[in-house]
């Protein structure tokens, strides 16, 4: 066990029980979004289903391979086929008079069909295609142009052999219209995305809309990381939804770009392109700006830079870094399921060719593994043919499943050992992360890490009148070299009465702990597992600590919080055990996230309603003291803006006064109440200004009203 950081640990059970609290959370956790809804088609959960795609050599779809012609191996082990299917998927225009005397119906729409009268003939021989809007990140001239495309498929490519469904997403995921072939439904519901439904700005335009090198942003990229997550998350629930089909499935995802900033939670991106894979279905990545130019001065959609950045050059290899930050996930997501990624270009028609071309002719195979042990190791798909010349595409293989119930305790914590090792995310059990730095003694800083899991996630165990869950938390810190910095370890069990347990399942459940650690680079892992039901959950990201010496005006992090609850208070029916248990009995000097008698409850992703109050806190280091009253004078002031305009501002804040115990720190508490702004993305800017020193300090952070 590593002595070089220690750690503390509190659990938070926070009722909320408004749907709209929940819906919170919902929106932000990994394939927590649902949609409306769901296909009742169902494959046997041992029957392995692996589509197959032949080429010549020319590169020409094959479309006469018997199913006796094919060898399927698994971990080199010959497997028996099982389930054969060939889908022919014509191109061109059809004959629907012919469509109709061979009782083949003309149109098909799932919506409209109750699941116990829906057949499993109706997608024979159909391409799916789902067509994604995001709407979070598309400017209004992007969108125009991706519902313009996508309405020309639609209008004049399109057949009765296309099944269409159409999908949102703005802070949640909406199924606007399910799979269809009826033109006229579909057209209509193209025509009612209102490009006034998004923003004129995206996440990342905002992110920079100072060029001044002397204006540092550094929450930006905390916006960003959950930003991009609730997009993934998106991506990953509707292939969840579509994953009783066994048909391949192409999703078509029109975008503004998807930041790639360096710490967005990498299990994320891995669990999103694990969801489509399993699920049959490739991404095709459409970045709906076009081609894109960034001139020396800055264009017309944004002011152009200042200060020193304007003229070392920073500023445009900046813009043009962000260009290819924001392409880069764009190209995984797409690569790493099957799909093709189109970018810089004005003509977003060639990614329809690219699905019907890749979809017009391929195979799918089903076997029942050999192997029936359950010990959760991958198994590699090898397929062959029995011909000379061909090529083949499939997917690489999956994870075996393992019965927890069965396991032993050694096997237990090998399982947590092994999930620390792994590059494979595991979302069976969604939550989301935010990690704050705050001054400590000496070289040392404190770093409360707050985790938030909806309440829906626990399985309970019932038992008479009190309900049962079990948690296991472990957090682990790596420096650069994989050498471990930093660790903690939690079980948490809770024995709630059942009114109160069902209170949970309607809010959100937050678990803080956190490390003493010094400055540096690092990489933060957690795992969450349900110790009742063994489903894991996990969430990873680089870590930068700053040093906080307070030679110079600084401050911590800012925290947006949602609430403020009593400091000492702890909630019945919960109770801590393990390593975390033993390090909180040592003791540190403070809770950062702790003023006067209050705890603030961090809003992870700064995410509000537009009916709640945030709180605003953060601390300030290095700030002068007045020769002759040796006090500080610190000023502050917020302000929110939208787009380029300001939409509110607090009066100035004056604070005189050393915190507590601890000369050289102050605190600082704001409450903003958001009543009275709409939806959407905004930037809150914090201005510091020490009166005494006369220096300043502005840090500007995303804040989304949902």
């Amino acid at each position: 066990m590593p002595t070089a950081a220690r750690r503390w640990t509190r659990w938070i059970a926070l009722l909320f029980v408004s749907a709209a609290a929940a819906a919170q959370i919902g929106n932000q956790n990994t394939g927590a979004e649902q949609v409306r809804r769901r296909p009742i088609f169902r494959v046997d959960s041992n029957m392995v289903v692996v589509d197959v795609t032949v080429r010549d050599r020319k590169g020409n779809l094959v479309g006469d391979v018997r199913k006796e012609e094919f060898l399927v191996f698994e971990d080199n082990i010959r497997q028996e086929v099982v389930t054969f299917a060939r889908e022919e998927i014509p191109a061109g225009p059809v004959d629907e008079g012919a469509d109709k005397a061979e009782g083949q119906p003309a149109v098909v729409n799932l919506g409209a069909v109750a699941p116990a009268l829906r057949r499993q003939e109706d997608l024979q021989d159909k391409r799916l295609v789902i067509l994604f809007f995001d709407l979070s990140s598309l400017s209004t001239e992007d969108l125009i142009r991706s519902v313009s495309t996508a309405t020309e498929f639609v209008a004049n490519k399109s057949t009765r052999h296309d099944l269409v469904a159409i999908a949102t997403y703005d802070s949640t995921v909406e199924m606007i219209q399910d799979l269809t072939n009826d033109r006229d439904l579909l057209l209509k519901t193209l025509r009612q995305l209102n490009p006034a439904e998004t923003g004129d700005t995206s996440a990342e335009e905002e992110s920079e809309e100072e060029g001044s090198e002397d204006l540092f942003v550094p929450d930006v990229v905390q916006f960003n990381i959950f930003n991009t997550d609730r997009r993934l998350s998106a991506i990953e629930s509707l292939a969840k939804v579509y994953r009783e089909f066994p048909e391949r499935k192409s999703l078509i995802y029109f975008s503004g770009g998807l930041a790639t900033t360096g710490v967005e939670n990498q299990a994320q991106v891995r669990s999103t392109v694990d969801g489509a894979n399993r699920s049959n279905m490739s991404i095709y990545t459409v970045d709906s700006r076009g081609l894109l130019a960034e001139p020396a001065g800055g264009d017309a959609r944004r002011g152009g830079a200042a200060g020193r950045a304007m003229f070392s050059g920073t500023a445009v290899t900046g813009r043009r870094d962000a260009l290819a930050d924001s392409q880069e996930t764009l190209f995984t997501l797409a690569h790493d399921t099957g799909g093709t990624a189109l970018q810089d270009t004005n003509d977003l028609s060639p990614v329809f060719d690219k699905v019907v071309n890749d979809t017009r002719s391929y195979y799918v195979l089903g076997y029942y593994p050999t192997n029936r042990s359950e010990d959760g190791r991958f198994r590699k798909i090898r397929v062959e043919v029995a011909r000379a010349d061909l090529r083949i595409q499939h997917r690489p293989g999956y994870f075996a499943a393992k019965a927890f119930s069965r396991m032993t305790e050694a096997e237990r914590d090998r399982q947590l050992e092994e999930a620390f090792n792994v590059d494979r995310p595991f979302s069976e059990v969604p939550f989301i992360l935010e990690a704050d730095y705050f001054k400590d003694e000496g070289q040392t800083t404190l770093l409360p890490v707050s985790l938030q899991l909806a309440g829906d996630a626990i399985q309970f165990e019932v038992r008479g009148d009190r309900r049962l869950a079990a948690f296991e938390f472990l957090g682990r810190i790596t420096d650069p070299r994989g050498r471990v910095a930093g660790l903690v370890r939690d079980i948490v069990q809770v024995r709630l009465p059942a009114e109160k347990a069902e209170r949970i399942r309607g809010g959100q459940i937050l678990y803080t702990t956190g490390f003493q650690m010094r400055p540096g680079q690092y990489g933060l892992k957690f795992l969450i597992r349900d110790n009742r039901t063994g489903k894991l959950g996990s969430f990873e990201q680089p870590l930068a600590v700053p040093l906080l010496d307070g030679k110079s005006l600084q401050t911590s992090s800012i925290v947006l919080g949602s609430r403020l609850v009593e400091a000492a208070g702890r909630t019945q029916g919960v109770e801590l055990s393990g390593f975390g248990e033993r390090f909180r009995e040592l003791g540190l000097r403070r809770d950062p996230l702790v003023t006067g008698n209050k705890r603030v409850v961090p809003s992870i992703g700064n995410v509000f309603l537009g009916r709640q109050t945030a709180y605003v806190y953060f601390e300030v280091y290095g700030a002068a003291a007045n020769p002759d009253s040796r006090k500080p004078a610190l000023e502050t002031r917020l302000q929110i803006v939208h787009g380029s305009r300001r939409v509110r501002e607090s009066q100035p804040e004056r604070i005189e006064d050393w915190m507590k115990d601890s000369r050289g720190t102050m605190q600082v508490t704001l409450a903003v109440p958001l009543q009275g702004l709409g939806k959407g993305n905004y930037v809150l800017q914090v201005h510091v200004r020490d009166l005494v020193a006369e220096a300043n300090i502005f840090r500007r952070l995303p804040l989304v009203i949902s």
